[in-house]
């Protein structure tokens, strides 16, 4: 699992350890980026940026961290906040002519249309989606207004503009108790972060509160561990507070830890639970000597169509394992990206009749070693873990 941020002023979006707030890696950059706020895993599993200098957003491979294309743009002026709901992509449309939220085909990128915002200087800055509703959060609005997800019709807003002393609203987030959490607030022992009921939009509370009154809070996200990361713009840094307390737990990402600068929207990239590979052998070599025989194969492994790995394979055939034509398995898994490699490891059984195998992970590099454990199967060419 990973902290991915989008780091302003260095026109990056940067890679922390989930576990940790190590720095990890940049995430994002080239393709003329500038300014990223708005960061999301897209449907193909690579990274989306949107960009409020060039009105973009951009597709980033998410293992090597490099640009791949423009993935939509029409309609966009001033990108923020991004969320992908049912096979769309919604984008908080900053400014003006455009001041919106507009919808793209998370697929190919493709304009599907715009939910207007009602008030007429509300500056959308945040989108989600839940409860069957598209949430927009105003930056001078003070508030957010909810739509139908298929009409694109309003529902009104959700609570009067400045509840709970809501002002230059941020980011969003639904916490573990379904709630509605909002980071924003004003100078003066009044920044961090809101919670409110999402259905009535009943204040609830002032849940987080950022002690430095020069920390303007931005993005915000709930981790595995439940607990609440804030963003702050002007000491780059990411604070932890308690959930269900809100008390203040530590600075995660400590001032312009990894060379974080200006950070606005963070997001956490979870481990799928099941992985599906399709395989492409290149080699496959047969090795005799007094203990039977050896079965050497290699080649690359695709994700979507994107070449994100290469593997070796063993087989074994010994005494013991003839009578049943089957034969001892190892096969690693070499991720592209990193050197050395982020790797799994694959301990089981070949059955030679029907050519499928099985078995479990054995071993995995440290990002990945939540698969330790996890059962594996091939059939034909396609390799599922988990």
């Amino acid at each position: 699992m990973a902290l991915l941020i989008s780091s302003g002023q260095s026109g990056t979006v940067l890679e922390y350890n989930a576990t940790t707030g190590a720095f990890v890696k940049v995430a994002a950059s080239g393709g003329a980026l500038q300014h990223p706020t708005g960061v999301v895993i897209g449907l193909d599993g690579n990274l989306l940026v949107a960009d409020i200098q060039t009105n973009q957003v951009k597709r980033y491979n998410r293992t090597t961290g490099t640009f791949i294309d423009v993935f939509a743009s029409t309609g966009l002026t001033s990108p923020q906040g991004m969320t992908i709901h049912g096979g769309a992509l919604y984008v908080a449309n900053f400014n003006p002519p455009h001041q919106s939220v507009q919808r793209f085909d998370a697929t190919t990128g493709a304009n599907t249309g715009q939910f207007v915002a009602t008030p007429s200087t509300a500056f959308p800055i945040d989108v989600k989606v839940a409860n069957n509703r598209l949430y927009v959060l105003y930056y001078s609005g003070f508030t957010v207004e909810t739509f139908d997800l298929t009409t694109k019709q309003s529902q009104g807003l959700l609570f009067p503009s400045g509840s709970g002393g809501l002002v230059t609203p941020y980011a969003m987030a639904f916490g573990p108790d379904g709630n509605l959490y909002i980071s924003g607030g004003e100078l003066g022992g009044k920044l961090g972060v809101r919670r409110y009921n999402p259905t009535t939009g009943a204040f609830i509370d002032f849940f987080a509160k950022v002690d430095d009154q020069y920390s303007t809070p931005t993005g915000i996200a709930f981790g595995s561990d439940n607990n609440l990361y804030v963003a702050t713009l002007n000491h780059s840094n990411v604070m932890r507070f308690n959930y269900p307390t809100g008390a203040f737990m530590d600075f995660f990402i400590p001032d312009g830890g990894g060379g974080l600068t200006a950070p606005t929207n963070l997001t956490f990239e979870t481990v799928p639970s099941v992985l599906t590979y399709m395989l492409h052998r290149d080699c496959l070599h047969d090795v005799k000597d007094a203990g039977l025989r050896w079965q050497i194969e290699g080649g690359k492994i695709f994700e979507n169509g994107i070449h994100v790995a290469d593997y070796s394979s063993v087989k074994r055939v010994s005494c013991g394992t003839t009578s049943q034509n089957t034969a001892q398995l190892w096969v690693t898994l070499f991720y592209i990206g990193k050197a050395p490699p982020e790797n799994i490891t694959l301990h089981g059984a070949h059955d030679f009749h029907s050519g499928g195998e099985i078995g479990s992970v054995s071993a995995a590099s440290s990002a990945i070693s939540v698969y330790i454990g996890k059962q594996f199967k091939r059939v034909a060419n396609t390799l599922t873990i988990g």
